[in-house]
């Protein structure tokens, strides 16, 4: 291994690891509910208006985090694709990028503390690990907040660590804190200040921190961060700020914000499996980190002591907090990732129980992975549902998908038992020959993971398309109603942020009473989606099933809903109906999905022409209106 991590061979070889993993499913997993679609919604529409100082999400303001990683991701849709395009690949390069960096930066500050091969080690291991490859391949803030953090921490073991740091570290730190505030705000700067006070308070010295300590670190990151935050204040009349700690940050101080809770320990009992495959030489890093704060050499100590003091107190600071989401502790990975790169070089001086623990956690994470992502393949590999077929039995068109597709099955069968094949192969090198051998089959079990989860199940789990399938049932609205796809306006009672993004900025979303009120108001052709799984009497009207009245009252409101119904619909001049079907796993539902065409074309305004329609005889004939299988009908 010491030939790879010689030169800038390593920053390459790190570099391409972090890049594989995150590479997996980015260009081809739908967009992702919710905040993903939020994030990338929002930028869409700082494209659209030019605004680039305030963050709206449709008609409303989205004063929770700064402008760093819109600003990241209106540069990437602008070099690489265009914002009317709706691809929510463009959105996640900055992530990709972030992730890159993250690695980047781990293997140079890593050097001064654990050294060149663990530092690669350690490295490759944060590069390939499920949590940082996950949000990599989502467009939030998460993975470019652990490049910014992760560069500012190297940046600071190189201020301690160095020989002669000169002006460019004390450059790297501010610049990161920079770029971390812009992105969310308070953390990176938690980080690195609870880093540094727990260091002063250990060693009682200040004096390792000079090369950082200089007069323009500061004023660097208030001229990147100040003149925005005043813009936006002054956007949204002292809003910004307001909202972003009321409304957001001190919530998550005191309650479990958005069902997001959790009890102390939750982190802990997350790592195992999210920090996947450097599991395998955690816990032997850990026993060294410990070992040398006892006192097995200063520089040693040192570096155990830095790297103690970047992972335990943010750490505590999360596990305390009773808001917990798995990616908060990410930042802390890289100290982690240096720990387990430490405990993979030097693991012959790992204790036996250290090692067999270690073992078995790999070993069942491995497999675990192995076995459940095809199982998950198998339940939303298809969208079939009851409701789906009932309502394509009383005349709607297409929606769902029955049965898997075999060639993607195979697939992803065939990748999980790679994936369990390299879990074993890394537990027997490291048993039977620990070295370069054990790493590099770890790395590709992680690598693996991502392929079958990320790469092949998300994006092949057609249940989980429903914004994708009502833009493919929007894509026929120019045969339907004389209408591009890009011109008629859709009202959902669908309302997760990944539609709003698939459809665009003018989409309505509302309640089923707001949605039909909308369409029957208009005199324009309307695309209308309704979330059958969200209103029984809607549902009940769909599928004819009119519950059976135990008294007088239920038999005058199924009689008025029967009213209301045939009312709105006889009004909104119905020309053509489908559905999509699928999970809703932001709410835990199965919605099916009524797609509605109204107020379609006149038929002389119509694009398409009528299909023609062959005799038992061979004669020909245009559909008459009562024509059975009529696309109008």
């Amino acid at each position: 291994m010491t030939d790879l991590a010689r030169g800038l061979r390593a920053y390459w070889i790190i570099g391409l690891l972090a890049a594989l993993s995150t590479l997996a499913g980015l260009f081809t997993m739908p967009p992702i509910d919710r905040d993903e679609s939020r994030f990338a919604q929002a930028t869409a529409q700082m494209l659209e208006t030019g605004n680039f100082v305030a963050i709206n999400y449709l008609d409303e303001e989205r004063n929770k985090k700064p402008v760093g990683i819109h600003w990241l991701q209106a540069a990437a849709v602008s070099l690489v694709s265009d914002a009317e395009d709706r691809q929510i690949w463009a959105y996640r390069l900055p992530s990709l990028l972030g992730v890159i960096l993250a690695a980047l930066a781990c293997f140079w500050g890593g050097q001064r503390l654990v050294g060149r091969e663990a530092a690669f080690a350690g490295a490759a291991l944060l590069g390939t690990c499920a949590l940082l490859g996950i949000e990599g391949g989502i467009a939030k803030t998460d993975a470019m907040l652990a490049g910014a953090t992760t560069l500012a921490m190297a940046a600071l073991a190189n201020a301690r660590g160095g020989q002669t740091p000169g002006w460019r570290t004390g450059l790297l730190f501010w610049f990161a804190m920079g770029l971390g505030i812009l992105i969310k705000g308070p953390i990176t700067p938690m980080v690195a200040g609870l880093t540094a006070l727990a260091l002063v308070a250990w060693e009682r010295r200040i004096d390792w921190l000079r090369p950082v300590l200089v007069w323009w670190g500061p004023l660097l990151t208030i001229v990147m961060v100040l003149p925005w935050l005043i813009s936006i204040q002054l956007a949204t009349e002292g809003n910004f700020l307001r909202q972003a700690l009321s409304d957001d940050l001190v919530p998550k101080l005191v309650s479990g914000h958005e069902r997001h809770g959790g009890l102390p320990g939750y982190h802990l009992l997350m790592l195992p499996l999210i920090f996947f495959p450097a599991t395998l030489f955690l816990l032997p890093g850990i026993g060294r980190i410990v070992s040398a704060i006892r006192g097995d050499g200063a520089s040693h100590a040192a570096a155990a002591r830095f790297l103690a003091a970047w992972a335990i107190p943010t750490w505590l600071v999360f596990e305390i907090l009773p808001t917990k989401l798995p990616h908060y502790v990410l930042p802390i990975y890289p100290a982690l990732a240096l720990m387990a790169g430490w405990g993979f070089v030097e693991l012959a001086r790992a204790a036996a129980w250290q090692r067999w623990v270690s073992w078995s956690l790999f070993g069942v994470i491995g497999l675990l992975l192995a076995s459940v992502l095809p199982v998950l393949f198998l339940f939303y590999g298809n969208n079939a549902s009851w409701d789906s077929v009932r309502l394509s039995l009383s005349g709607f068109e297409g929606g769902f998908q029955l049965g898997l597709d075999p060639l993607v099955g195979l697939a992803v069968m065939v990748s999980a038992v790679v994936l369990a094949g390299l879990t074993g192969a890394a537990l027997v090198s490291d048993r039977l020959r620990p070295g370069a051998l054990a790493l590099a089959f770890a790395v590709l079990a992680g690598l693996s993971a991502q392929v079958v989860g990320r790469g092949l199940v998300l994006p092949n789990a057609y249940a989980v398309r429903l914004a994708d399938q009502v833009r493919a049932a929007r894509a026929y609205s120019e045969t339907i109603t004389g209408l591009s796809p890009d011109e008629i306006v859709t009202a959902s009672s669908f309302t997760e942020p990944s539609l709003a993004f698939s459809l665009g900025t003018d989409t309505v979303l509302g309640t089923a009473e707001e949605v039909l009120a909308f369409a029957e108001s208009r005199d324009e052709p309307t695309m209308v989606v309704l979330d059958l799984s969200r209103d029984a009497d809607l549902r009940a009207w769909f599928l004819d099933e009119r519950p059976t009245p135990n008294a007088l009252t239920d038999l005058l409101e199924n009689v008025r809903s029967e009213a209301r119904f045939s009312r709105v619909f006889g009004n909104l001049d119905i020309c053509h109906r489908t559905l999509a079907a699928g999970v809703n796993y932001a709410r835990g539902s199965e919605p099916t999905l009524a797609i509605l065409f109204t107020r379609c074309a006149a038929p002389g305004d119509a694009v398409y022409t009528a299909p023609v329609i062959q005799d038992g005889d061979g004669s020909t004939f245009e559909p008459r209106e009562d024509t059975p299988n009529d696309p109008q009908d």
